[in-house]
C-alpha cells in the first residue's frame, strides 16, 4: 500500500513533468471511485452518480500538486481540486500514448503542454482508492482537517500531547490518520525500531525525550525512502513506471527470523491491531523508558 514516501516521490515526479499543463478529462470509466467530503471511498454498494467533467478539472491549468498524508491533491488555477486516495494498489502513471488494453485504469486526462500531450492514468486493480473533487480550497482544506498532522512535518511537541490524550499502543497510535497522517505499517516498524520502542508499549507512557527520539526517526525513515524513490512490494510504480528501491533497505520489515542489523537476534513476527508486525525483541524492550 502506497504510504507518504511513495506519495511524495509520485507528487514531485508529476509536479517536475506536469504543473503548468492544461488537463483535459479522457475516460472515467468507474464513476463508483469518484468519491465527496460525505463519502471519501466513493459508492461501492451501488453505481456511482457521474462525476461532471469540472469537477474533474475538465479543460483546467494544473497550478500545484500538494500532499496531506497518504493522499495528493490536483489544484487548478481558479482553486478547483480533485484528492488522489491510492488505497490499497493504487497507481497514477504518465504515458506518451494512452493503452487501452492497460487494465484496471479507471480515470485518465490529457496532460497537454506546449511541447507534447500524455496521459495520467489513475489505475487500481483493488478498487480501495478514490478520487475526491473539491470545488474551492475551502473544500480540500475541510476534508484534510479530518487527517492527523503530516508525518514528516509534525512537530515533537504536537504529537506528544497527542500520545498523552491516548490508550492506543503506539503501533496502533501510528497507524491512526486521525492522530498522525502518511504511515501505514511498513514505516511504523522502521521507525519504531529506530527509535527502540516495542510496538506494544502505551504510547501515553512514552516521556517526552523518547516522543522526540520517536519524531525524529520517523522523519529519518521517511527521508531515507523517499531518497530511494519509496518502497515497492507489489504495485507501487513512479508515474514512469520505474520501482522504488526502499525494500531492499528495511531494518525490520519483511525481515522475520533473519538477525538484527544491531544486535543479530532474529527478528520477531506478530499479529498486532490486525496487522503483521516485526520487530526486534531485544533493542525494542516492552519498558517504555528503555533507551533513554
Amino acid at each position: 500500500m502506497p504510504e507518504l514516501p511513495e506519495v511524495e516521490c509520485i507528487r514531485r515526479f508529476l509536479a517536475r513533468e506536469c504543473v503548468g499543463s492544461t488537463l483535459s478529462l479522457h475516460q472515467l470509466n468507474r464513476t463508483d471511485i469518484v468519491g465527496s467530503l460525505d463519502s471519501p471511498r466513493g459508492e461501492r454498494k451501488k453505481p456511482g452518480v457521474a462525476a461532471r467533467k469540472e469537477a474533474l478539472l475538465d479543460q483546467s491549468t494544473l497550478v500545484a500538486l500538494e500532499r496531506k498524508g497518504k493522499q495528493l491533491a490536483f489544484i487548478a488555477s481558479d482553486g478547483r481540486s480533485f484528492i488522489v486516495r491510492l488505497g490499497m494498489s493504487g497507481q497514477l502513471l504518465l504515458m506518451k500514448s494512452f493503452d487501452a488494453n492497460l487494465a484496471h485504469v479507471h480515470v485518465s486526462w490529457v496532460v497537454q503542454t506546449k511541447r507534447e500531450k500524455r496521459y495520467l492514468c489513475f489505475r487500481d486493480p483493488r478498487r480501495f482508492g478514490s478520487v475526491i473533487p473539491c470545488k474551492n480550497r475551502n473544500e480540500l482544506s475541510a476534508h484534510w482537517q479530518l487527517l492527523g498532522p503530516d508525518a514528516l512535518s509534525v512537530s515533537s511537541r504536537v504529537l506528544f500531547e497527542s500520545m498523552r490524550q491516548s490508550k492506543l499502543v503506539a503501533k496502533a497510535f501510528l497507524l491512526n490518520q486521525a492522530r498522525l497522517s502518511g504511515l501505514g505499517n511498513i514505516y511504523v516498524d522502521e521507525s519504531l525500531f529506530l527509535a527502540g520502542i516495542h510496538p506494544r508499549t502505551p504510547i501515553r507512557e512514552l516521556s517526552e525525550t523518547r516522543s522526540k527520539k520517536l519524531v525524529n526517526s520517523i522523519r529519518r525513515v521517511l527521508r531515507e525512502s523517499i531518497s530511494f524513490g519509496g518502497t515497492t512490494l507489489r504495485d507501487y510504480l513512479v508515474p514512469d513506471g520505474t520501482r522504488g528501491r526502499f525494500q531492499d533497505r528495511s531494518r525490520v520489515y519483511g525481515r522475520a527470523g533473519l538477525l538484527c542489523t544491531r544486535c543479530d537476534t532474529p527478528i520477531t513476527r506478530e499479529q498486532l491491531v490486525g496487522r503483521t508486525t516485526s520487530f526486534c525483541p531485544k533493542c525494542q524492550s516492552i519498558s517504555p523508558e528503555s533507551g533513554e
